[in-house]
């Protein structure tokens, strides 16, 4: 029985089970070359109740440095647990005492480390015989919080994962067929990326969205390519793992967290009691500023809509300029595959607005067509004032778009 397929090799529940029962060591800053032996490596550590660190196969050396790691040194275990079936493997890793680091990717300007109980990062894992045959697109970053609510999702439920991320748009469509993949969850990037597509695919019945801010043109064009799929849209963070999922852009504070999330000036402050173990993190009153900008749509039902990054509006001559607007209509025209709009300094009016486009492959477009495009469904200050076309939006190791 498979657990991982990936391009060069696949990764069976048997070998899993064998190398946690034939193994003596572990990394537990482990720098990975493949998504197999990361597997191995962690889920061996997880068995035996180790705490280990899920690194990025690029972090670099200041990194390393001011997070003071220890990189790839084994450390040997004298009395392992021997495990008698694949079931009492998944049972332990649900059960693990381990304490899991990960690490911020760096968007903001600088990387820090949060450290969670498995607990808080298995906590909105659904476990169940009506899983069992779920077959996951794994589309996200492995040693990030999304890519790890995938992991533990699947290998909890004995699911397949297909390995997707950062690949071609024709190697993950082949993927879909071959496997009958059922499940995808990842950035609004990889979806917008990925479609158009030339036919819908019946298989997939879940998609996630998660990571960056998404929008209901794209929601309703992921609707199209896959008609039989529930779509979640979801918020959680290294920071804080898993925090809230909805069906759509509105989202919902549960019951159990009430008071421990508030707004300030239309920022989403969280409690440090939802935090993993952090000695950096800036507080206000026992309350972490997000930098998350959100929209109150109903005050009894705790009800909001996220509409930007508190860091990331543009000033220009004194008007605040939400770049995921701009973004929001560009994406709707037919040539445009993908966009960036951020802010460029400017002496007179303190910003103005430029853009990145990716165009769909044989389109074509000129500055004017991007500006005619835009008149009249923004403001006229909203509009680029500098237009790039680029082949490729380079995306960060979490396949979001990387800020400018």
């Amino acid at each position: 029985m498979l657990f991982l397929i990936d391009q060069n090799f696949s990764l069976s529940y048997e070998e899993i089970l064998k190398h946690a029962n034939t193994s003596d060591s572990y990394t537990d800053c482990f720098i990975y070359p493949d998504l197999k032996s990361f597997f191995l490596n962690w889920i061996f550590a997880l068995v035996n109740d180790k705490n280990i660190a899920l690194m990025d196969s690029d972090i670099s050396e200041k990194e390393i440095t001011s997070n003071n790691l220890h990189i790839n040194q084994r450390i040997k275990i004298n009395h392992t647990r021997k495990l008698n079936s694949i079931q009492e493997l998944i049972d332990s890793i649900r059960n693990s005492q381990s304490e899991i680091t990960l690490f911020t990717s760096g968007t903001t300007g600088f990387t820090r480390k949060f450290t969670h109980p498995l607990k808080n990062l298995i906590r909105k894992i659904n476990v169940s015989d009506a899983r069992k045959d779920d077959v996951w697109g794994f589309a996200f970053n492995p040693t990030h919080v999304a890519g790890v609510q995938v992991f533990f999702q699947a290998i909890l439920n004995r699911n397949l994962l297909v390995n997707v991320f950062m690949a071609p748009k024709d190697f993950i469509v082949d993927s879909i067929k071959t496997y009958q993949i059922t499940n995808l969850s990842s950035t609004p990037t990889f979806y917008r990326l990925l479609l158009p597509l030339e036919q819908s695919f019946g298989s997939v019945r879940k998609i996630t969205v998660g990571g960056e801010k998404s929008d209901a043109h794209l929601i309703t064009a992921v609707e199209k390519a896959f008609p039989n799929a529930r779509i979640n849209n979801v918020y959680g963070s290294t920071e804080t793992g898993p925090l809230f999922s909805s069906q759509n852009d509105e989202f919902l504070v549960q019951e159990k967290h009430v008071g421990r999330i508030k707004v300030v000036d239309d920022e989403l402050y969280i409690h440090k009691d939802l935090f993993g173990k952090n000695a950096q993190l800036n507080l206000i009153d026992d309350f972490y500023p997000t930098g998350d900008l959100i929209e109150w749509l109903d005050d009894v039902q705790r009800r909001f809509r996220f509409t930007s990054r508190k860091n990331e509006l543009i000033n220009v001559g004194g008007y605040k300029v939400n770049p995921y607007e701009v973004e929001e209509e560009l994406t709707q025209h037919d040539n445009i595959r993908n966009v960036r709009v951020y802010g460029k300094a400017n002496a007179v009016l303190g910003n103005i607005i430029c853009c990145d486009i990716e165009l769909h492959p044989g389109k074509a477009m000129k500055e004017e067509d991007v500006r005619f495009f835009l008149n009249g469904k923004i403001q006229n200050f909203k509009i680029p004032r500098k237009i790039n076309f680029v082949d490729k939006i380079e995306l960060t190791r979490t396949g979001k778009k990387k800020i400018v």
